[in-house]
């Protein structure tokens, strides 16, 4: 997808950050001199988890200042929501906005659209994942008004049954009746 701003919504355990980070490496690899950003509106989500699991993938790791540098000049940055205010001023390639609904209104996404203007590449992107959240501002930019630069992606868990653990599946489909709410 070379869409300008591409979501991926979906249930639990069906490759989201998966997606999200090898997005954002590729194009880190294909585009010399990149500048890409990770953010995570939580500081302990971005490294317990999403820092986690770029090293588990990639098999490399994030330095102290939270970056990962490529031979060809390309710059990943893995920030949290809080951090956000001291990027002015910044020219980035790419971003990635992960649990992209745990943000409340869409400032942060808008103020990274602001920033998508690097100058080393045949196109910028913004990415968001995210959990399904009922009709919040990414239901209203993706799925209710969708553009042409906006392009929506959907899937359940059960679309990733193939690759999840049999119990995990059978214990998902018992919280249908025992947890309705959650499920």
């Amino acid at each position: 997808c070379n869409n300008r701003y591409p979501a991926f919504i979906a249930g639990i355990a069906t490759g989201k950050t998966y997606f999200m980070l090898l997005k954002v490496w590729e194009y880190c690899q294909k585009f010399p001199e990149s500048l890409a950003l990770i953010v995570r509106k939580e500081f302990t989500d971005l490294r317990d988890s999403t820092l986690k699991d770029f090293t588990r993938y990639f098999g490399v790791e994030v330095d102290g200042d939270k970056e990962h540098y490529f031979a060809n000049g390309s710059c990943i940055m893995f920030r949290h929501g809080d951090e956000l205010n001291v990027l002015k001023n910044i020219n980035l390639s790419i971003f990635a906005i992960e649990q992209a609904e745990e943000f409340e209104s869409e400032e942060t996404f808008t103020y990274l659209r602001d920033r998508l203007r690097r100058n080393n590449a045949d196109y910028r992107q913004g990415i968001i994942i995210a959990n399904t959240n009922g009709h919040n501002w990414i239901w209203k930019l993706w799925k209710n008004n969708p553009q042409e630069e906006f392009k929506l992606y959907e899937a359940t868990t059960f679309d990733n049954a193939d690759n999840l653990p049999e119990d995990f599946i059978n214990d998902l489909k018992r919280m249908e009746k025992e947890s309705p709410s959650h499920y």
